[in-house]
Order: C-alpha cells, then structure tokens, then sequence
C-alpha cells in the first residue's frame, strides 16, 4: 500500500507542472521526446490509414503531423484516429516522440506541418477550447507541499474560475481513494498517492479527454495496480477517452483497448491487440506483437 511519508518541501509547487498549470496557465511540462514500418519482408504498414474525414465518433484525427527541432524530425508523417470511449495506448521507447505527439494534441508545442483536430478543435487555432475539455496528467505533477490534497485540487477550481466546487473536489479524491487523506499536507504523501492526487486534479474538471503520459512512473507494484485500475474505469464510469504514454508493454496491454506503436519519431502500426495480432499472424501478445514491427522496421 502507498504510505505517508515525510519530504522537504517549500511553499511553492514541486518540480513538474504546477497545480492548475500543466495546461497553459503557466508551467508548462517538458517537450522533447522523439516513428516507417517496412520491413521489406516481415512487419506490414498498418499505420498508413488516414485520417478520416468523419469525425462523429473521433476525438482525435491527425494527418501528416510532423515535428522538427532544427534539423531533427522528432515525430515524422503522422496519421492517426482516436475513438470515442477508447483507452489508447501509446507506446515507444524513450525519445519515441511519445510526449512530444501529446503536446501537439494539447497545443502546448506548435507541429511543423500536418494538423491535428482534438474534440473538432484546431488546437493550434483555438488551443483554450482545447485545453478546456481535456485534462493533462505530465510524468511530473507538481502540488503545493504546505496544502492539503484538498486545498491543492480547491486551488486549481479557483484558478479555473469554477463555482460551488466543495462535492466536486470531495467526489474526486473519493474516486481516487484519497477521502481519508484529505486533510492531510501533499508534502507527507508517497509518490503513489501524488499520483492519484495528479489523476484528481485531471478529472476535477471534467475533462472529455485525459492524457496521461507515463502514469505508474515510480510507483510500486501495489500503486501501479490501483492507479490502472482507475484508468480502466474512466471510459465506463466517466465517459471519458483516455490517451494513455508509456514504454511499459505490459502495463498498457492490462488497459488499452488500442495501441499505437511508435520508433524514431514513426508510427509503426495501430489498432487493436486483435487487430494487430490478425495482421500479423501472431497471437494476441502485446510483446510479441510490438518486437514483430521493431524488427521488422529495422529489417
């Protein structure tokens, strides 16, 4: 279980994007994270599908997104369509172009060519009706220490403007098992119940949309297993559309109802375990089927 334990803290936010501000209001998480299939006898090019032009059950389209820092592309080309209702799986090694693909989405770093369309929503062109239905849980959430779990998540109500925010506040820290630990100061709390804490703050809003880059990152065996358990409840309990990051297969494979594998900025493949596993001839094995396109690719 997630223990109380003792840090250091001053009065300001920890590192990470600050309580309220991991979606523009003034820190934002860190950018930089870097996908071809074709093997010329082995992986097939399942991540050519287009995006499509309707949208009525898409929360996300992107055609051609593409990202360059200088001379390097860290996302290169990329196609993709997220479902309503899904839990979609993003995974990559580090420097995949995980994050930086979760930036575009939220309008926090501009692409340099293609487009992305977030709930309809241009997010380079209107990136405060985006980030006003979605919520944002970075690798590194960052709270105010001398609060509690309760004056953090009632501190970003307020910089959202929003009214009569006490159940609210009270119905999320119930949901992510924190109620008893309200009261308590975040400068007591282990990195399993920061976590929690961070999911909180994503969903005090009522987000359409959540996305989660590397969410069990650090936590123990018994955080890891509550914090997923949560995630597999927010489609149904929530309706929400969950974009989930992480280079953990297994983790992911208890969770995702799709995936999209990414190498070097490239998209691979996409779709469902089933899918995917059909496409290949594998069996429905998220490892297998993830070394099936990574050396196929290199091939």
């Amino acid at each position: 279980m997630d223990e109380l334990k003792t840090t250091d803290e001053g009065s300001g936010p920890e590192n990470g994007a600050g309580a309220g501000e991991a979606l523009g209001e003034g820190v934002s998480p860190r950018d930089g994270e870097a996908l071809k299939p074709s093997s010329p006898h082995s992986a097939p090019n399942d991540a050519e599908t287009p995006a499509k032009e309707d949208s009525s059950e898409a929360v996300i389209l992107a055609a051609g997104l593409t990202k360059r820092y200088g001379r390097e592309t860290v996302v290169d080309n990329l196609d993709l369509r997220i479902e309503r209702g899904d839990i979609f799986g993003f995974l990559g090694p580090n420097g995949a172009g995980k994050t930086t693909t979760l930036l575009m989405f939220l309008g926090l770093t501009l692409p340099s060519a293609g487009s992305v369309r977030v709930l309809g929503e241009d997010p380079v062109k209107e990136p405060l009706k985006v980030k006003s239905q979605v919520g944002y849980l970075a690798e590194n959430m960052g709270f105010y220490g001398d609060l509690t779990a309760y004056e953090n998540l009632s501190y970003v109500c307020e910089l959202n403007k929003m009214r009569d925010y006490g159940e609210k506040v009270e119905e999320v820290l119930g949901l992510v098992g924190l109620s008893e630990v309200a009261g308590k100061l975040v400068s007591e709390f282990s990195r399993g119940m920061r976590q929690r804490l961070g999911l909180a703050e994503v969903l005090v809003k009522d987000p359409k949309v959540v996305f989660l880059d590397e969410p069990t990152l650090g936590l123990d065996p018994d955080g890891i297993n509550t914090m997923l358990e949560l995630i597999t409840r927010l489609p149904g309990e929530r309706g929400l559309t969950v974009i989930l990051s992480s280079h953990l297969l297994y983790l992911v494979s208890k969770v995702a109802t799709r995936v999209g594998i990414l190498k070097k900025g490239k998209l691979l493949a996409q779709g469902s375990i089933a899918e995917l596993a059909g496409k290949t001839g594998l069996e429905a094995d998220l490892e297998a089927i993830y070394t099936y396109y990574f050396r196929g690719e290199a091939a």
